[in-house]
């Protein structure tokens, strides 16, 4: 960077010093200009065109600049492509006699505090997390916050699997920015792996415990903490401490939001434990389809739904979707809560009439959550004061319509009816203070209701007579001069002036002061001209300054009601999810599950939420089916059948059932009975994590060993073809084991799908092991898929009348029958194996080892595939040692 040779040079070099992180959007007239390594930079990502400065004196500066008011679109751009933005704007008008004007920095916004709706999706969080790692290793403190809503918590993990669990929990909450301690020894490696977004480093300082309680206390104006759950989680609080300290130094510096009142929106902060609801890993999440499809491409052909939260989402605020989303990633798992909202959405299913209205007033209210949040950082224009004003007018209707019966009804619905504040204060103020129909900035004119205050009115109407003041001079100066021609005009360059065209120059009055030549005319002044100018434009300055302050006390006064205007928010929310969970009862058939507390699970005709609706848009059914889990009895399904046939769908779907009912929903069933289940696991499908060496085999195994390391009683686990990954034997015997590990120890409620048919064997050495198979019927010249479940197992495969679906070519079909039907003798001499180790009194003690051999096949492998004529004498004794080893 070159040694800065002008004013204007000096003092971005100096602004741009207290920002180096960041690109300075320098505020020059009507454009934002980069310079230096910024230039370059913004040049590459927007696209637009790299040019210099000062290149006429050899040392050339490069730069780049966008238009003023069309710098949103160019500064979200930067923003998702994860940059860092300090807006630098002009504190002060240039005028004549100014030869630098003043300039500073008014906002620095970063991935994770920005607050703009440009930058913003409405119906997703926009989450800055920090993490505290203690030198340890652990345990780890995690915080959040969405600066544009308020939301802000806080959780630690210990134990041997923190690092994990840590990942885990960004990989779901996907924050767009991660602050981390700028010792890097604290980590090994790349320590998020890209699931915390842009990583920004702090000083380790700034996540010292002392100096987060006092941070912390500063911000909730409170003397102490213990009653924010943070006793005994010193690394929760310093990365609570770490997120206000980086908000204090990073947000919004409106004109209303100086000091610590920029964040007052950000009144608390909530302490949570993950056990305190139903866990689920991003394994589930993905393989659940719960908020993106597995398969993409596939997904942004499709106009249909294809994620459980795009089935679901019919909510019609953006507050009420980030509340769904948050909702569906925490199930609960206390059985009084999943009560409550039952009751809520059944009351709601049964008043249609109320639901309808309710949704209708719910249209009317747009974002509080984020308007307050803009409010109280100083940020929101006058178009959004009567956004709120307008949204606020919908609250009285709204809670009259949730006005609770004198007995009974639904407890959530009275809580909410309580907790919705109409704000008429608020309210009335915005009505008196704000005009109809504002401007877009509060730099213009316009922004305050005339009657609002006296003084504004008396300029207003002087400003107004301006015009009639200066059309009567201008025709008392045509008659006192002769001429007809001669005209009063204005410009911001030179003010009011009179002009008189070359040819009548010589009718100039003497009092008549030269201002401007132009090519064909003159341009002049007078005493009087310049008096009226000045009472002019000293009125219209004054308005400008009057109707700013005015707009400034107003979004204020609404500031310092933050905390009413996020409760009534967060009531709207919740009422907006509710009713839409009765709209999809009630539109779809979706019955009251009940909470079992014996441990049984029952489901009957059970319908995958996703797929029943994709195939109602295509005018089809989708073909329901029963679950049932007994303790004791019943508590894994092993599930065979044809590919294609629904195995993968079944799985899905119940897991589907049981998360729905614990979030509060009427679920896709005629009849569900469910327990409590505290964390739901899933093994489906794979593939490879090349980025860490991780092959499609090393994934699967991950996941069985975390399913099998955290399982619990209360645990749904779903699993598909484990051991397809390896060597067949290899394979059945991993899914083999791990079936029985399932029983035997853990007891979880499993659903099983494979195609190692020996498997079904277990369910005559295992008490609690059932088969059932997903039903095809075979034609002549098709095979039909009937997708049900029924009892049993599945007696075909049909794999090559699959793949002949698929259109292999009719030699490769031909000659696979011909290898299969040589391989059913292999595999039925392989079934003789299959026995418990002892006498056959295994198949009536469920308690008995259950083990089982290949050995003999596997010999006769090995034999088949050595090649005797090139074996060493040394290498076929070693062979033989090998074979003899493997079958004593």
């Amino acid at each position: 960077m070159s040694e800065p040779t002008t004013p204007l040079m000096q003092q971005y070099h100096a602004i741009k010093a207290r920002y180096p992180h960041a690109l300075l959007l320098f505020r020059l007239g009507d454009f934002y200009e980069l310079f230096y390594e910024d230039a370059i930079i913004a040049a590459r990502e927007l696209q637009i065109t790299l040019t210099s400065r000062n290149r006429e004196k050899g040392q050339p500066i490069p730069m780049c600049g966008v238009p003023y008011h069309a710098a949103e679109g160019y500064i979200a751009r930067l923003i998702r492509a994860g940059f860092k933005i300090a807006i630098c704007d002009q504190m002060e008008q240039p005028g004549p006699g100014k030869k630098l004007v003043r300039r500073d920095v008014v906002r620095v916004i970063t991935p994770g505090t920005a607050t703009d709706g440009a930058l913003l999706d409405a119906r997703e969080n926009n989450f800055l997390a920090s993490v505290a790692k203690h030198a340890s290793g652990s345990p780890i403190g995690l915080a959040f916050v969405d600066l544009s809503t308020g939301e802000f918590q806080a959780t630690e993990f210990s134990g041997a699997d923190a690092d994990d669990a840590l990942r885990d929990q960004l990989q779901l909450l996907h924050p767009r920015e991660t602050l981390l301690p700028r010792p890097q020894q604290l980590f090994d490696g790349a320590p998020l792996e890209g699931v915390g977004g842009v990583e920004s480093h702090l000083e380790d300082w700034i996540f010292q415990r002392e100096y987060a309680e006092r941070i912390l206390r500063e911000q909730f104006d409170v003397a102490e903490l213990t009653g924010f759950g943070f006793d005994d989680r010193p690394q929760a609080l310093s990365a609570a401490g770490a997120i206000v300290h980086y908000l204090r130094e990073n947000s919004a510096r409106g004109d209303d939001a100086a000091n610590g009142d920029a964040l007052r929106h950000l009144d608390r902060v909530r302490y949570y434990e993950l056990r305190n609801s139903l866990v689920l890993d991003p394994v589930s999440v993905r393989n659940l389809e719960l908020l993106a499809p597995i398969f993409l491409e596939e997904s942004s052909r499709s106009p249909s739904p294809t994620t459980l939260i795009a089935a679901l989402d019919v909510t019609v605020t953006g507050m009420g979707a980030r509340l769904l989303r948050s909702w569906l990633l925490r199930p609960l798992i206390d059985p009084d809560a999943i009560e409550a909202r039952l009751a809520a959405v059944t009351h709601l299913v049964q008043q249609t009439v109320v639901r309808g209205e309710i949704r209708k007033e719910l249209k009317g209210i747009l974002d509080l959550e984020r308007l307050t949040g803009r409010i109280t950082l100083g940020l929101a224009a006058p178009r959004e004061l009567v956004v709120l004003r307008k949204s606020l007018t919908q609250l009285p209707v709204l809670k009259n319509f949730l006005t609770p019966p004198p007995a009974g009804g639904s407890e959530l619905l009275r809580h909410l009816h309580e907790e919705i504040d109409e704000l008429a204060d608020v309210r009335e103020r915005l009505e008196r203070a704000i005009a109809d129909e504002p401007p877009a900035l509060a730099t213009e004119p316009g922004m305050i209701r005339s009657g609002y205050n006296s003084e504004l009115d008396e300029l207003r109407d002087l400003s107004q007579r301006s015009k009639q003041i200066i059309a009567a001079m201008e025709e008392r100066e045509r008659k006192r001069t002769g001429i007809g021609s001669l005209k009063i005009r204005y410009n911001q360059i030179f003010g009011y002036y009179i002009e008189i065209s070359k040819p009548n120059l010589h009718l100039a009055p003497a009092d008549y002061e030269r201002k401007q030549t132009l090519v064909n005319a003159e341009r002049f002044t007078s005493t009087e001209l310049r008096e009226y100018e000045r009472k002019i434009l000293a009125a219209d300055e004054r308005i400008l300054e009057i109707e700013r302050q005015l707009f400034i006390d107003v979004r204020s006064s609404v500031a310092s009601q933050a905390a009413r205007l996020r409760r009534t928010a967060a009531a709207v929310a919740q009422l907006d999810v509710l009713t839409s969970f009765a709209k999809l009862a009630a539109d779809r058939g979706y019955s009251r599950p009940e909470l079992s507390s014996t441990g049984e699970l029952l489901i009957i005709a059970g319908r995958h939420p996703v797929i029943e609706e994709l195939l109602r848009q295509k005018g089809e059914r989708f073909v329901p089916n029963d679950l049932c889990f007994e303790p004791g009895h019943q508590q894994l399904l092993l599930i065979t059948g044809p590919n294609m046939g629904g195995k993968s769908t079944y799985l899905r779907q119940s897991a589907l059932i049981v998360l729905m009912a614990q979030i509060g929903s009427f679920v896709p069933a005629r009849q569900a009975k469910l327990p409590i289940t505290d964390r739901i696991f899933t093994r489906i499908g794979a593939s490879d994590n090349l980025a860490r060496g991780r092959s499609t085999f090393l994934v699967e195994m991950s996941e069985v060993a975390a399913i099998l390391n955290h399982a619990t009683p209360a645990s749904l686990v779903l699993l598909d073809e484990v051991g397809r990954g390896t060597a067949t034997f290899d394979g059945l015997s991993i899914a083999w084991a791990v079936v029985e590990h399932l029983q035997k120890h853990i007891h979880a409620r499993t659903l099983f799908a494979t195609h190692y048919h020996e498997l079904t064997e277990l369910a005559n050495l295992l008490p609690a092991v059932k088969n059932v198979h997903v039903s095809a019927k075979e034609m002549p010249s098709e095979i039909i898929f009937l997708r049900r479940v029924e009892p049993g197992s599945a007696d075909k495969s049909y794999g090559i009348e699959v793949a002949r679906l698929a259109g292999l070519p009719h030699s490769v079909i031909k000659r696979a029958r011909e290898v299969l039907k040589r391989h059913e003798q292999s595999e039925h001499e392989l079934s003789e194996t299959l026995s418990p180790v002892g006498s056959g009194t295994a198949h009536k003690n469920g308690n008995q080892e259950v083990l089982f051999t290949a050995l003999d096949h596997q010999v006769l492998e090995k034999l088949r595939g050595a090649d005797l004529d090139q074996l060493k004498p040394l290498d076929a004794l070693n062979l033989l040692a090998e074979l003899k080893k493997q079958i004593s």
